[in-house]
């Protein structure tokens, strides 16, 4: 028995051979490792999203919040090793922050900071050809979108996903896409009022921010094509005036008096129901949204069955 506590508590703090292994390739790499110089003159990044939810949509703010998880992949050079000389291992997880990785932003983020910021905690898959994939939690995204409402409710929207690098331009990092892989959408979640029913890609070439270098930057711009699902505000806006302006054409049947008080109660309805959805929307003067319009003719033709 003491042999037996003696044999444990010799070999407590020692590592399996495969951990040690491990444990000697990964200080291997990261000796005289400088994760501030970038791998090559030009690194090309290769970004893809998977969609999880689009979690609200405030069109007064024109703000889109969406879930996802956003992975990009680069090479290394540093970072390769010979499998045949490491016990044949072939991929290894390095923590994020002992590397270097590119300053990927959301250009058109809503937030204060729109940089894909990573955690003391995050890490990345390397391989032995150097190939980084560094794969981010679900994001919570919050972006700025325009939003066109003058075909409420049977609208049709695009909102995008701008992604870039802030302050290297096209001669050091190249944003590469693969239009087959560049968004997933198998495990999206769909929204009660917004169907997604297509995503696009394309890439803008945007002036360089950087002052000392003529260059230019590619934006990688993921495009969600969303349309309205119109049933929740057809039955509760729509349809009741609806029935409104069959009561308006009723009350012509009525006395004076009687069709006095019925118009002018559907008068003060129509106004709430204006209102009620003109507070969904951000203020504009551009153009006049087709169900204000049918409000005002409402309003119009109320006034005009009591006279």
């Amino acid at each position: 028995m003491l042999v037996c506590y003696l044999f444990y508590f010799c070999n407590c703090g020692t590592l399996p051979p495969s951990q040690a292994n491990e444990q000697t390739l990964i200080t291997t790499l990261l000796s005289g490792y400088n994760k501030n110089i970038r791998p090559d003159d030009q690194v090309s990044i290769y970004i893809t999203a998977s969609l999880q939810q689009i979690v609200t949509i405030d069109e007064k703010q024109q703000i889109m919040t969406s879930s996802s998880f956003i992975s990009q992949t680069w090479f290394d050079d540093r970072l390769s090793w010979n499998t045949s000389a490491s016990n044949n291992i072939e991929v290894v997880m390095l923590p994020v922050k002992s590397i270097w990785i590119p300053d990927t932003m959301i250009l058109n983020s809503a937030d204060a900071s729109g940089y894909l910021t990573v955690s003391d905690y995050s890490l990345a898959s390397v391989d032995s050809t150097g190939q980084v994939y560094m794969i981010l939690p679900a994001l919570t995204i919050r972006t700025r979108c325009n939003f066109y409402v003058q075909k409420f409710p049977f609208d049709n929207q695009i909102c995008s996903i701008n992604l870039t690098s802030w302050s290297q331009g096209y001669n050091r990092i190249i944003y590469a896409e693969n239009r087959s892989l560049v968004i997933d959408t198998s495990g999206y979640s769909e929204h009660p009022l917004w169907k997604l029913y297509d995503t696009d890609l394309i890439v803008i070439n945007a002036s360089d921010r950087a002052p000392f270098e003529e260059t230019y930057n590619a934006i990688i711009s993921i495009q969600l094509f969303l349309q309205r699902k119109p049933l929740f505000f057809m039955m509760n806006g729509i349809f009741a005036c609806l029935i409104l302006n069959c009561v308006t054409l009723l009350s012509y049947a009525l006395p004076f008096a009687p069709q006095i008080g019925l118009c002018m109660t559907c008068f003060m309805t129509y106004s709430v129901y204006s209102l009620n959805f003109s507070n969904l929307f951000p203020q504009q003067s551009q153009y006049l949204m087709t169900i204000t319009l049918y409000f005002l003719l409402s309003i119009c033709w109320t006034l005009l069955s009591m006279t």
